[in-house]
C-alpha cells in the first residue's frame, strides 16, 4: 500500500537548520510524502529559508507548505493545528526543524512495516547528535504507554486516525492550557493508547536528534520545565 507520510514540523528560529531537515525528506527513495511547517513567530529568516529551498527544488504546497503564526502557540498547539490539514489515512511523522532523517530509505522500509505488520504506530532507533546514544526501544504489546518508561522516541510515526476522536483534554496541562514543551509525549502517548498494542519498534537508526550532550543541557530552566510537564502528563494518564 502506498501510504502518504506527512511530516509535521513546528519551527522557531531554524533558518540555519531547516533546509537540511527538508532535504532529508526530499532525498527519500519513497515518493509519497508531504511536509507541513508552522513558523511560530521566528525572529530570524526561517520563512525565507523555506521559501528559498522550495523555489530551488520546485516544491509546491502539495509537497512543502508553511504558515507563519500571528501569535505564539508553542509546540503542542502547533502540532494540533497542522494535524487538521492531514487526512485520516495519512501516516504522521514528527520531524523537528533542527533534526534530519539520516537514512534515505527510511520511508520505504517504514511503509513496508505498516503494510506487512498491519500496525497503527511505529517508531525507530535514532542517534543523539553524532553518538551511539539512543533511548528508543521495544514497547511490550500489553504495556501501558503512560506508565512504561519512555521508549517511543524518534522517529515517531502514527496513523492520523488514532488522534481524531480523543478528548482535547489529553493535550492540556493542569491549568487547562496546551502543553508547551512536551509535544513528543503529549501527542504520542494518546496515540499509542489508542493503538492498543498495534505498534512496532524498528531498530534501524533513521533519525538524527540534534542535542548538546553536555550534562548542563539537562539542567537548564527549559529542561526542568519540560520534565515537570512530562511528570504531570504521565501521572494523570489518558482521559477518556
Amino acid at each position: 500500500m502506498n501510504n502518504r507520510f506527512v511530516f509535521i514540523m513546528p519551527a522557531y528560529n531554524a533558518s540555519e537548520t531547516i533546509t537540511r531537515s527538508i532535504l532529508s525528506v526530499w532525498f527519500q527513495t519513497y515518493p509519497n510524502w508531504k511536509i507541513i511547517i508552522r513558523d511560530d513567530l521566528s525572529t530570524d529568516n526561517t520563512l525565507d529559508a523555506v521559501k528559498n529551498i522550495k523555489s530551488q527544488f520546485g516544491l509546491d504546497d502539495n509537497k512543502v507548505s508553511i504558515k507563519r503564526n500571528k501569535e505564539k502557540k508553542w509546540e503542542v498547539a502547533n502540532i494540533l493545528d497542522m494535524l487538521e490539514e492531514c487526512k485520516s489515512d495519512d501516516i504522521i511523522c514528527r520531524l523537528d526543524a533542527d533534526d534530519w532523517i539520516c537514512d534515505c530509505d527510511a520511508l520505504t522500509i517504514i511503509n513496508d512495516r505498516y503494510h506487512r505488520l498491519e500496525i497503527d504506530a511505529l517508531w525507530t532507533a535514532h542517534r543523539w547528535s553524532f553518538t551511539h546514544h539512543n533511548i528508543s526501544q521495544n514497547l511490550p504489546k500489553d504495556a501501558n504507554p503512560y506508565t512504561h518508561p519512555w521508549v517511543s522516541s524518534h522517529l515517531k510515526t502514527f496513523r492520523k486516525s488514532l488522534v481524531e476522536n480523543i478528548s482535547d483534554e489529553n493535550f492540556r496541562n493542569e491549568d487547562g492550557e496546551y502543553f508547551k514543551r512536551i509535544g513528543d509525549q503529549a501527542i504520542y502517548l494518546p496515540a499509542l493508547h489508542q493503538a492498543a498494542g498495534r505498534w512496532h519498534f524498528e531498530p534501524m537508526v533513521t533519525y538524527h536528534y540534534t542535542i548538546n550532550m553536555n550534562p548542563q543541557t539537562f539542567q537548564t530552566d527549559d529542561a526542568k520545565f519540560q520534565k515537570r510537564e512530562g511528570e504531570y502528563l504521565r501521572t494523570r494518564g489518558f482521559i477518556s
